[in-house]
């Protein structure tokens, strides 16, 4: 990732110059620390879904994992995804020294966040037993699905929190958080289980660990907001921002809307149908097989992160030739990291589900297969999601989340129907093939028509 930052010069804020080593130094650290974290968390996070996949056997984990599909779902409902718009927003007023509507913007995005969680929460809560009769099909999911319920009022402001950290370059906090976050979840988890408390046992500490996390989140950001003389933002005046209001509503909905979309096609719509046509154990073949993927993400997540801010400010520049160059490195020198590591999951999927979960999960292994190559390729355009949003493209970007999740949906449902856990994975290497075509196709002709053609000075 390094390799293809170096030399790129963006304007500083408050400066009149361009300085090349600042944003290289800046975002390979950023980027650094929240690979190191995110490292940290997966390593955790792996042990911890073993853990408990063995520990709870293939029919209860299935059960625990659509618990934790529904809940979350409804959380991605109302979840308005406010970190990546308080990014922006924060950001750009604190860069223009407008000291008072960063505060304004810091109370709006908390105010937003909160109040989305309280929302998913009663819904979550008045909703349990419909889900728990003909959803999920389970006599004890009512009362699981209410106690897991309690983490959207814990988690809600934590998505601002991560933000304001990010924009005041506090991504050391964000890493060491995240990672003792994780490792706090898998003692306690283990802990649980060990004990004999079963699903109930576990989901009591997800949500234990997550009062943690989220009081460590705000005693970071408290710490942060008062070294930059950010103090009592509570007591600031949202009709300071009243102009924007219109700006923020419409980038919010926006990224809402594909942020939900996307979230749920990649973790939750394939789980919840596979629950409904295909059982408890179908679930459990199809989320270890998820699994195993998802650790190639935390590869990608960090220079998402660290790269968004920067894609913001290069662009404001009219750099779109600069944008294009570092982009096209950026997935270059991923790519050498990643294939091999696709490579490797694919050729020895049923060794590693073997040798890792148990013998009991092997039959999972095609389905690791595609949705190894789904994921690959997914991550080879990571790009795609921060440069709609950098080029203020947000609303091309619905079109191609709702149009790739019409196919996914059309796909899902026959295949699941017929060929369980394995044809959900083949509905969703469908719909992450038609996402990235869509999404190459669109972006590039974006680019092509984009008046902003200033030329960064490159050394």
């Amino acid at each position: 990732m390094s390799e293809c930052l170096y030399g790129l010069k963006i304007l500083r804020p408050n400066y009149n110059t361009v300085r090349p080593k600042e944003m290289t130094r800046r975002l390979f650290i950023n980027a650094s620390w929240l690979l190191g974290g995110k490292t940290a968390s997966s390593v955790f996070s792996a042990v911890q879904t073993v853990v408990v996949a063995r520990m709870l056997g293939v029919s209860e984990y299935g059960l625990l994992a659509l618990i934790i599909a529904y809940v979350d779902i409804l959380n991605q409902l109302f979840d308005f995804r406010v970190w990546e718009t308080a990014t922006k927003y924060i950001g750009t007023f604190w860069t223009s020294g407008e000291k008072e509507k960063t505060r304004s913007m810091i109370k709006l995005s908390y105010i937003v966040d909160i109040s989305s969680g309280i929302v998913a929460f009663l819904i979550a809560i008045a909703t349990a037993g419909i889900a728990s009769r003909y959803l999920i099909s389970s006599p004890q999911a009512q009362m699981l699905i209410c106690i897991y319920a309690l983490s959207l009022l814990i988690d809600t402001a934590n998505s601002t929190s991560d933000a304001i950290l990010r924009v005041f370059d506090r991504f050391k906090t964000i890493a060491f958080i995240a990672s003792l976050n994780n490792l706090i979840r898998l003692i306690m988890v283990s802990t649980a289980l060990y004990l004999g408390m079963g699903i109930k046992g576990v989901l009591l500490s997800y949500i234990a660990a997550s009062f943690v996390g989220f009081t460590l989140r705000l005693f970071a950001v408290a710490k942060t907001l008062k070294d930059s003389g950010i103090e009592r933002w509570w007591n600031a005046r949202l009709g300071l921002i009243r102009q924007h209001w219109r700006g923020i509503a419409w980038f919010l909905g926006n990224t809402s809307l594909t942020g939900t979309l996307k979230m749920a096609n990649d973790n939750y719509l394939g789980t919840l149908v596979l629950g409904y046509f295909a059982g408890k154990e179908a679930v459990a073949y199809y989320k270890v097989a998820k699994s195993v993927v998802k650790l190639i993400n935390r590869i990608t997540d960090p220079i998402y992160e660290a790269i968004y801010p920067e894609l913001v400010k290069l662009f404001s520049l009219g750099a779109i030739e600069d944008i294009k160059r570092l982009l096209k490195e950026s997935t270059k020198n991923l790519g050498k990291i990643i294939v091999p590591i696709a490579a490797f999951i694919f050729i020895l999927s049923y060794h590693i589900l073997y040798f890792v979960f148990g013998a009991k999960y092997t039959p999972s292994s095609i389905a690791l297969k595609l949705i190894t190559i789904a994921t690959l390729i997914s991550l080879l355009t990571f790009w795609i999601n921060p440069a709609f949003l950098a080029i203020e493209k947000v609303g091309l970007r619905n079109v191609i989340a709702i149009g790739s999740t019409l196919t996914y949906i059309l796909l899902l449902l026959p295949l699941a129907i017929k060929y369980s856990y394995i044809g959900a994975a083949i509905a969703f290497l469908g719909y992450n093939l038609t996402n990235s075509l869509l999404s190459l196709f669109i972006i590039r002709r974006s680019f092509r028509r984009n008046p902003k053609r200033v030329k960064l000075k490159l050394s």
